[in-house]
């Protein structure tokens, strides 16, 4: 079956992080809720602005990008009065992703634990 990845969906994301999150003592409830959290940034886009994340959730986002799922760009914007902005985007590595869901091996990381605990104890939701 071809895995159409035009748009990552929920079913696509959470797939691909059971496969890295699980065998690392996570949940199902825990790692919807991460899908979920993760798609709140998304939506229906590949890409978001960096500068609306949080430390913690940049720390979510670096720790997803070693296991990779996302990357980091950064492009440059010229200003009316002729200066130049930098933007830095997080995107989808959808060719990864494909890889991790189909890949018949749960995918060895680092243990999520600490960013997920921390996270959600500060937001008091999860766990």
């Amino acid at each position: 079956m071809e895995l159409n990845l035009e748009i990552v969906t929920r079913d696509v994301l959470h797939a691909a992080l059971s496969k890295i999150l699980m065998k690392k003592g996570m949940n199902e409830n825990e790692i919807y809720e991460i899908t979920d959290y993760i798609l709140a940034f998304f939506g229906f886009d590949d890409y978001l602005v960096d500068n609306i994340l949080t430390p913690i959730d940049r720390d979510i986002f670096y720790y997803l990008e070693e296991c990779g799922i996302f990357k980091t760009e950064s492009m440059e914007v010229n200003l009316l009065k002729g200066r130049q902005w930098r933007i830095h985007l997080w995107t989808y590595r959808k060719d990864r992703i494909r890889e991790i869901i189909e890949s018949k091996d749960v995918i060895e990381v680092e243990d999520p634990r600490e960013i997920y605990e921390k996270f959600f104890s500060e937001r008091g939701e999860g766990l």
